[in-house]
């Protein structure tokens, strides 16, 4: 019997990948879970929740919203649309993955001393 593992910061509490009228697969299940646990590792070192939905546009294609909450009220969406699941999927990921790194560098240069932003280096 192993001992109870520690919750670590890196984990996420819940990823769900549903579709709205659309059958989502295992495999693209799958391929959503990895990319977004690698993306909510490598900033902010995890998220409370992430929610992926698929929908089909009117246009015969794809439309992905990619909804991450990473704690202390912070919300980062994004949305795309493509004519395939994977493509909508990555496109949305991006947008969300910028936000991420844009909120992790105004963290991270708002130090009181801060010597890159102050040119000394």
């Amino acid at each position: 019997m192993e001992p109870p593992r520690e919750a670590d910061a890196t984990e996420i509490s819940r990823i769900a990948v549903s579709g709205h009228q659309v059958d989502v697969g295992d495999g693209l299940r799958t391929y959503a879970t990895e990319q977004l646990t690698g993306v909510a590792a490598k900033y902010f070192g995890g998220a409370e929740d992430i929610a992926v939905t698929f929908s089909r546009t009117g246009k015969g294609g794809f439309s992905c919203s990619i909804r991450v909450h990473s704690g202390r009220g912070l919300y980062f969406d994004g949305h795309a649309d493509h004519a395939e699941a994977h493509a909508a999927f990555n496109q949305a990921l991006e947008r969300v993955a910028k936000q991420l790194r844009r909120r992790k560098r105004a963290l991270r240069e708002d130090k009181p001393v801060n010597p890159t932003k102050q040119g000394l280096l």
